[in-house]
């Protein structure tokens, strides 16, 4: 079907999950870094940015329980 409109239109298709015979594609940015759970099929993704935004608010929530956060360092005196 996309092919089919997009060869009788003189202006640019794009498409989301159409296919690859449009002019153009858009993807969800939050879907291709992996930050939806359950994302469309027509989504690839590029990244698994879900795991790693966790594993980074785990250990900030340890180390400011901890104390260990922050520090000197980040702190201007």
């Amino acid at each position: 079907m996309a092919e089919k409109i997009t060869e009788q239109l003189e202006i640019p298709t794009i498409g989301i999950g159409a296919g690859n015979q449009c002019d153009g594609q858009v993807l969800v940015l939050t879907d291709m870094l992996g930050l939806t759970p359950e994302a469309p099929r027509f989504v690839k993704q590029y990244a698994d940015l879900q795991n790693i935004i966790s594993t980074a608010a785990t250990q900030y929530r340890q180390e400011v329980e901890s104390g260990d956060f922050p520090g000197s360092e980040h702190s201007y005196k």
